[in-house]
């Protein structure tokens, strides 16, 4: 699928103050960091080189979320094995903790058939995606609209996931950059990395 970059960073500690740093020299009208010794961005190459996401391809986009309960209930039963309460499934949102219990309880060894090894790598992708490439405020829950770009595993490294990070890093930025934001939820182990580089 093209996220075993992502997943080779692992965990890692973060930095805050030097986080909160580039927050605060971060620049919405150029998209770059202002430092005495001049401006500085992270750029596409350094998405590829720190995650190595591809960055050429067709564009990660949205699609319908218009979807009732119902429905998400139906594509995570089709996509990753099981049908979550609705009370973990929430505005096209769907609960780590869900995804999480669902992935300890359903381990792949020798007799898993490979249908069910497929619904595991969507939910190893699904975490993967929600938890560290497009996390939420409270880090809880995936958006659902990802899964739509997952049924063909063939087809995923074909996406462009570098750009789609990117943009979501940068539209991030500015948002924390804003005199009355308190929370940042960009990929911070990118922006952590580019700055010790």
């Amino acid at each position: 699928m093209g996220f075993y970059g992502v997943l080779e960073c692992g965990s890692q500690v973060f930095d805050n103050h030097l986080i909160i740093a580039l927050v605060e020299r971060w620049r919405r009208e150029t998209h770059t960091f202002h430092f005495t010794c001049g401006e500085a961005t992270i750029t596409l190459q350094d998405v590829s080189i720190i995650w190595g996401l591809t960055i050429d391809g067709e564009a990660v986009t949205e699609t319908d979320v218009s979807h009732k309960v119902e429905q998400w209930q139906h594509i995570c039963l089709d996509l990753l094995g099981f049908v979550s309460s609705s009370k973990h499934l929430k505005g096209g949102h769907l609960s780590m903790t869900a995804l999480h219990d669902h992935y300890m309880a359903n381990l792949v060894n020798d007799d898993t058939s490979e249908v069910d090894i497929v619904k595991f790598t969507f939910c190893i992708a699904l975490i993967i995606i929600g938890r560290i490439m497009f996390p939420d405020y409270q880090g809880g829950s995936a958006k659902l609209i990802f899964l739509q770009l997952l049924p063909n595993i063939d087809n995923v490294k074909s996406y462009s996931w570098g750009s789609a990070v990117l943009v979501f890093l940068y539209r991030e930025l500015c948002n924390s950059s804003r005199i009355e934001k308190t929370t940042m939820v960009e990929p911070l182990y990118i922006l952590q990395v580019e700055n010790w580089i």
